[in-house]
């Protein structure tokens, strides 16, 4: 295995939505040990570019789920999915569902983004009877409505298109349901000890730790099944 695709949200982050500091050392750790980390998130692709550009990892991000791609510059921007219909989603979902609250973050170029504060099977009933080409998704950290058809593994094949990379010497590791495309396109796929049951089985390893721990044990895995070396040894 050369590369991974690397999710954020519980993955390097604790429960409070904080870096752990320790589980990015390690993602930087296997990147100087010879596998090359990507980060694909569901967060904005300008959020991944600076913290993979700040931190050794590849310029080369997905973010929006799919939606967004950066290519080595913030200026080298390609949008992969339209937001026209995820906003026609948002408002119709908005007028029939009180609780509908739309999640302030950094701008969205493809998608909107819901608080976590209804049913989501209720929103996706909605657009199912209006016949509108949207997925919604449930990140454990909030909704996204995107595209129909747009996930993590679109925006990833564009990178590795571009790069030449195959996705069977790819490593993706992730927590939620929308790191499922992932797992099901790259080489192996491992993913954290609080993931649902449905996201564990689709994976071909699980951590028993959570979260930023469940990151470092699976970095862990990474270099003793791949590169047969302890990445502890690269502190020094």
């Amino acid at each position: 295995m050369k590369y991974i695709a690397l999710d954020f949200d519980g993955t390097l982050t604790d429960k409070n939505h904080i870096i752990d500091l320790d589980a990015l050392w390690s993602a930087t750790m296997i990147q100087r040990m010879g596998i090359d980390v990507f980060m694909v998130s569901g967060r904005t692709a300008y959020e991944m570019y600076f913290l993979a550009k700040h931190t050794g990892l590849k310029p080369f991000v997905i973010g929006e789920n799919g939606g967004v791609a950066i290519e080595n510059s913030p200026s080298n921007v390609t949008k992969l999915a339209e937001k026209t219909i995820p906003l026609k989603a948002f408002e119709l979902i908005k007028n029939e569902i009180d609780e509908t609250e739309e999640l302030l973050t950094i701008p969205r170029l493809t998608e909107v983004v819901l608080k976590r504060t209804f049913d989501i099977n209720r929103a996706i009933d909605i657009v199912r009877k209006n016949n509108l080409e949207v997925d919604l998704t449930d990140s454990k950290y909030s909704y996204h409505i995107t595209e129909k058809g747009m996930n993590k593994a679109i925006g990833f094949k564009h990178i590795i298109n571009k790069l030449n990379i195959d996705p069977k010497d790819c490593i993706a590791i992730g927590d939620s349901n929308t790191d499922i495309p992932l797992f099901d396109m790259c080489g192996y796929s491992i993913t954290m000890g609080h993931a649902e049951d449905n996201v564990k089985e689709r994976a071909d390893y699980i951590t028993n730790s959570e979260m930023a721990k469940g990151a470092i044990e699976a970095f862990d895995h990474i270099a003793d099944k791949f590169l047969k070396k302890n990445i502890d040894d690269t502190r020094n």
